[in-house]
């Protein structure tokens, strides 16, 4: 992958599956918590391992704000995170849809480039299978 991405440029996908989840905050506006996901990054930038924690606070109309924090590692010994940040909607009983940004830091020099780099991400999930799917595009 080169340094000049272009704008709208597909990235990268997750495939991830709930490994933990905490309630960490009722109200009678919504429900504060946090679920941590493992699963498999892949796409043109890089292949590696994930371990995600995402906060979120899910209103009682159905829409979340979310934040998550991630650890990617390739099979070369590659680190990867990311910070990222977004909304989301209930679109069934037990599924939803999320977008938003991230932005990535890493100390390897081959995905140098990914360094500040801000990107959107379009994802789904599925609660009673606990696995979501996420998409990554150069902004």
């Amino acid at each position: 992958m080169q340094a000049q991405v272009v704008k709208g440029a597909f990235l990268n996908e997750a495939h991830l599956k709930v490994t933990t989840q905490t309630i960490k905050e009722i109200t009678p506006f919504g429900i504060r918590g946090e679920t941590n996901y493992a699963g498999e990054v892949r796409g043109p930038s890089f292949y590696g391992r994930n371990a995600s924690t995402v906060s979120l606070f899910l209103r009682t109309d159905g829409t979340f704000d979310w934040e998550s924090k991630s650890l990617d590692t390739t099979k070369e010994g590659d680190i990867i995170v990311g910070m990222f940040y977004g909304t989301g909607k209930m679109t069934g009983p037990n599924t939803n849809k999320v977008e938003g940004e991230v932005i990535y830091m890493t100390q390897s020099q081959k995905l140098s480039w990914l360094n500040n780099k801000k990107c959107r991400v379009e994802g789904t999930g599925d609660s009673v299978t606990g696995e979501a799917h996420v998409k990554i595009f150069a902004l």
